[in-house]
């Protein structure tokens, strides 16, 4: 009986320390505001419908009556907008999904309504309209952020996004003598490389038929900047999934062994993707890693209020040990260590 209370005594001082362990890694980011992303707050109070415009370009269409809202309430919006790598590792926004997938972003916003300090929902049924600043890309999807325990971001796809797609009406714009006419069509976000080309080719016949298109616009396929219907504020994310060049597993060997944490980055050349995560000093073994275009690897370390870094280039024949001979640097210097 003694030797069971003793086993129990020595099991539950186990877990408690494993615990106390885990809760007492808290990780920070240390590229953290290298660039200020501004929250920017619109005051909407009692209006109806409005076209909200984003300091970098995001559109959102407001229509008060998509809101379960009293008729009196006042209604602001905030927004983050993300277009490029800086911004996203300065929150720390990984494009990374659920699944451990590499993406590329095409842009990153944070939508949140509000009436006071309440956070607002859209009626049953309702959608709310976006722009994304930049023009989709082939095989460019919807993704949802989500936070895991320490605060680490992953995208999970939605796969019920609907987009508007002006799809070109060839009995109109033969009739019209070449004036491309549009109609609207609600389609699967999946949808929009099939109607893009779709659009593509009914100018060429329409072309051909009356030998001039009297429509600049269709020069710039501005059918590529679709609407995006919403149902779920927050995080959104809108990517491409990436075929990796390869993966590869290493175990780092670092030069510091007083280290409160050791932060590592690994940056995709000419990528809007990063991926970044955060390790006790004892725990530096990685696997799966993916490599795409020219990967670089940040490792940065902590200890006694000074950072410690190694930039160093990895491929597909990085795998075992990799020892790294870190260098003490200003923090001043993070975004030209980022950027180089």
């Amino acid at each position: 009986m003694k030797k069971q209370i003793l086993i129990y005594f020595l099991v539950s001082i186990s877990v408690f320390s494993c615990k106390k362990d885990i809760a007492e890694f808290e990780p920070t980011n240390p590229f953290q505001n290298i660039v200020l992303v501004e929250n920017q707050v619109f005051d909407l109070d009692t209006i109806s419908v409005k076209e909200i415009i984003g300091e970098k370009g995001t559109k959102i269409y407001f229509n008060r009556e998509d809101f379960d809202i009293g008729e009196n309430d006042k209604i602001s919006l905030e927004l983050k907008e993300y277009y490029n790598r800086l911004e996203l590792i300065s929150d720390n926004l990984n494009t990374i999904t659920d699944k451990n997938e590499l993406l590329e972003s095409n842009g990153v916003i944070f939508l949140k309504f509000k009436s006071g300090d309440k956070e607002l929902k859209l009626k049953d049924q309702k959608k709310l309209k976006i722009k994304f600043k930049k023009e989709f890309r082939k095989g460019d999807r919807i993704f949802n952020g989500v936070f895991d325990s320490i605060n680490q971001i992953e995208w999970i796809e939605d796969k019920d996004t609907y987009i508007t797609f002006p799809i070109i009406d060839t009995i109109l714009s033969r009739r019209y003598g070449g004036v491309l006419t549009y109609r609207d069509k609600i389609i699967p976000v999946d949808s929009l490389d099939y109607y893009s080309t779709t659009n593509e080719n009914l100018e060429l016949q329409i072309e051909n038929d009356i030998s001039e298109i009297n429509d600049e616009l269709a020069v710039d396929n501005w059918w590529k900047y679709p609407d995006v219907l919403i149902d779920e504020f927050g995080w959104i994310n809108v990517d491409k999934i990436l075929m990796p060049d390869g993966n590869v597993s290493y175990e780092l060997v670092l030069n510091k062994d007083n280290l409160e944490f050791v932060s590592t980055f690994l940056i995709y050349k000419d990528l809007n993707s990063f991926i970044s995560d955060y390790r006790k000093p004892n725990d530096l073994i990685f696997a799966n890693i993916p490599i795409k275009n020219q990967t670089s690897l940040i490792v940065l370390g902590k200890a006694k209020k000074e950072f410690y870094v190694k930039r160093v280039l990895i491929d597909e024949n990085t795998n075992g040990i990799l020892e790294l001979d870190l260098k003490k640097v200003d923090s001043t210097k993070f975004e030209k260590i980022l950027k180089k």
